[in-house]
């Protein structure tokens, strides 16, 4: 059901003509036979009508099935946008956790092969439901030329299409679960092209990945899809195969029970013939709906439901800031054990212009609170205050405004996106931080290929700076850096963000620099504390 809702806030006006128009061919199809048994009759081939009947009916034949191909083939796109589009929307609202539990790996998969799988169904709806049509009319047309024979046709094809549903379900299962294993496949996949350095360093780790993980993950697809595919070919071939046993009771068990006429078996079996391709045409899209259903299913596991109609709000004002308080907040990792990380409780305040770092192992959280601080992670416990008003879910996506955020293994689009730069303020930050030529000043392009990592998080502080929001948050930005730059970046860019009035949260472990900080916190085991003085001490 969930299909149809898709088809039709996709386009129903163009569903619904190509529905129209793709019956209507059927029907003049069958028209076609129609006349070809006439003309296979004494009395009716004197008529000099005939041929003009005929060739009008190819004609309309051949424009309608070209209409409606061209209604299909935009229906189809339109279909595959919408869906992509809804996806990506319910995949930027989603929580951060959530999406981070799921895995990139599902969700490039779902983005990819579920849309479609879901959309190769849809787009041939329309073309179903002409078949549809072809098959009620041609039953229609059976049982006037003999309802006895109409009633025998409708027994035969009932049971080879039951016996079909009942080898799709059997298939299902195969296919339900090669679909789990394809989300590990594609995981692996990933692994190895963001790993090829490694792998390739080290032959040994390279084998044991290539057949001890990538070739099982991809056999045990493979087996399930082989088998499931297998047995909807055996299904779908028996189906089609009852309505040629049909034909052969007709021609050569019916005439021994009952008295039927040549020109009736000739019209029956012309018209059989023609049925069975309508017919097929059925039992061949119910595997691509199957298919589609269990795309459906995976991207509701995923909590992504491609039904929801709910409206975002898209915040463009950036809030005034003057304070903002973190207050007993709490986070906790679950694990199978319940054993898992807890942050927390944290207190932490913020003024306008002041310079904090936070300092702490590998392990204590920092990450996790510099989430929670610029709201991509809701606390479990605790409350956020700015400007002395609670944060709550309905203020949190303007909350998140405030920030401008580079965390440790952060993405570098290759545009500046949501900036629009002067050229005095971009060329002086160019010059700071020495990427003059990894950035296309006629357009805005950012010449992210083949960049170094200390390349690439100065790229990234260049957009945060043009960014320029009320607050900065940085996540070890000068672990990767060399010397000269960790000075520009403690003592040059820190101090002038300061004046500027902006509110500076680093994560370092830069000792060295501390004295560049209004105050030192130290992070340990998921509890926040004073560590050394800054220089306001």
């Amino acid at each position: 059901m969930k299909l149809i809702v898709v088809l039709l806030r996709s386009s129903w006006i163009a569903g619904l003509v190509a529905s129209a128009l793709g019956a209507l061919s059927g029907m003049a199809s069958l028209w076609l036979i129609t006349l070809i048994h006439q003309a296979l009759t004494d009395e009716a081939s004197q008529s000099h009508l005939l041929p003009i009947y005929f060739a009008g009916s190819c004609v309309l034949v051949l424009v309608t099935q070209v209409t409606a191909k061209c209604l299909l083939v935009r229906l189809s796109q339109a279909t595959a946008a919408r869906l992509r589009y809804e996806l990506c929307s319910q995949i930027i609202a989603a929580p951060l956790r959530s999406l981070e539990s799921v895995g990139p790996h599902r969700l490039l998969a779902t983005l990819i092969d579920d849309v479609n799988a879901i959309t190769s169904a849809l787009s041939a709806f329309p073309g179903v439901c002409a078949s549809a049509m072809v098959l009620v009319c041609g039953l229609v047309y059976l049982t006037h030329l003999s309802v006895p024979l109409a009633g025998a046709t409708i027994l035969m094809a009932g049971i080879g299409v039951a016996s079909f549903l009942v080898g799709l379900r059997v298939a299902n299962a195969y296919l339900s679960q090669a679909r789990e294993d394809h989300d590990e496949v594609v995981k692996q996949l990933r692994d190895m092209i963001h790993g090829i350095k490694e792998l390739k360093g080290n032959t040994t780790r390279c084998l044991d990945f290539v057949y001890d993980v990538l070739l099982p993950a991809d056999s045990s697809m493979r087996h399930r899809l082989i088998a499931g595919l297998s047995i909807q070919g055996f299904a779908h071939s028996w189906g089609r195969l009852f309505l040629f046993i049909g034909i052969g009771l007709l021609l050569f068990v019916w005439p021994r029970i009952a008295e039927v006429s040549t020109a009736t078996l000739t019209g029956y079996v012309l018209t059989i013939l023609y049925l069975t391709y309508p017919l097929d045409a059925i039992l061949g899209w119910l595997p691509a709906m199957n298919g589609a259903s269990i795309a459906v299913a995976k991207i509701e596991r995923l909590g992504l439901l491609i039904d929801r109609t709910e409206e975002r709000r898209e915040p463009t004002v950036i809030p005034k800031f003057y304070s903002l308080e973190l207050s007993n907040i709490t986070h906790q990792y679950k694990s199978p054990d319940g054993n898992g990380f807890v942050l927390g409780p944290v207190g932490l305040t913020l003024s306008k212009g002041e310079v904090l770092f936070i300092a702490g192992g590998n392990g204590s959280g920092k990450t996790t609170l510099a989430k929670l601080l610029t709201g991509l992670y809701v606390p479990e416990g605790g409350t956020i205050s700015l400007n002395g008003k609670q944060i709550n879910d309905d203020s949190r996506p303007e909350y998140r405004q405030l920030f401008s955020t580079i965390f440790v293994e952060g993405h570098l689009f290759d545009r500046l996106l949501g900036i629009d730069a002067q050229p005095e303020e971009l060329q002086h930050w160019l010059q700071l931080l020495g990427v003059e030529e990894k950035v296309d000043l006629e357009t805005g392009r950012l010449l992210t290929d083949e960049l170094s990592r200390g390349q690439h998080k100065r790229l990234a502080l260049l957009v945060a700076c043009l960014d320029d929001r009320p607050i900065f948050v940085f996540d070890e930005w000068a672990a990767e850096q060399d010397p000269s730059f960790k000075d520009i970046f403690y003592c040059q860019i820190l101090p002038e963000l300061s004046r500027r009035g902006r509110t500076v949260v680093a994560i370092t472990h830069d000792e060295r620099y501390f004295t560049a900080a209004d105050r030192i916190l130290k992070l340990v085991d998921g509890r926040l504390s004073d560590a050394v003085k800054g220089k306001a001490a």
